[in-house]
């Protein structure tokens, strides 16, 4: 295995370790008594302030990185959340990889057989 497929392996196996990671915590300081702690209520996160178009959920106050999607099935990410910014800048790494190995001239070995048939690239 080259060193490439290694890395995105390793890469994409990450990813998928950090959505099952748990992701509520205590609201509560720790150190902090009961009287002092500040949010102790339920987050209402169909609120417009927190979602841009509809799909983008940014609430820095939420514990969770990760919540329900306001339409449809399915969760998205909270970017206000440091995992999910984590996540979110993975992604679109992720999606620009093959530009940026093409700006910086990267060429990948070819795999497999094409119709001029095998062998290595000239």
């Amino acid at each position: 295995m080259n060193i490439v497929a290694f890395v995105i392996t390793c890469g994409l196996l990450l990813f998928l370790l950090t959505l099952f990671l748990p992701t509520s915590r205590s609201r509560k300081q720790s150190g902090a008594s009961a009287d002092e702690s500040q949010n102790t209520g339920p987050i209402y996160r169909d609120d417009d302030r927190y979602w841009y178009g509809g799909i983008f959920y940014n609430n820095p106050d939420d514990p969770d990185a990760f919540v329900p999607k306001r339409y449809g099935l399915g969760w998205t990410i909270n970017v206000g959340h440091p995992l999910g910014k984590f996540v979110m800048i993975v992604i679109l790494l992720l999606a620009l990889l093959p530009l940026i190995l093409a700006i910086l001239g990267v060429h990948l070995p070819a795999v497999g057989c094409h119709p001029s048939g095998c062998g290595s690239w000239p």
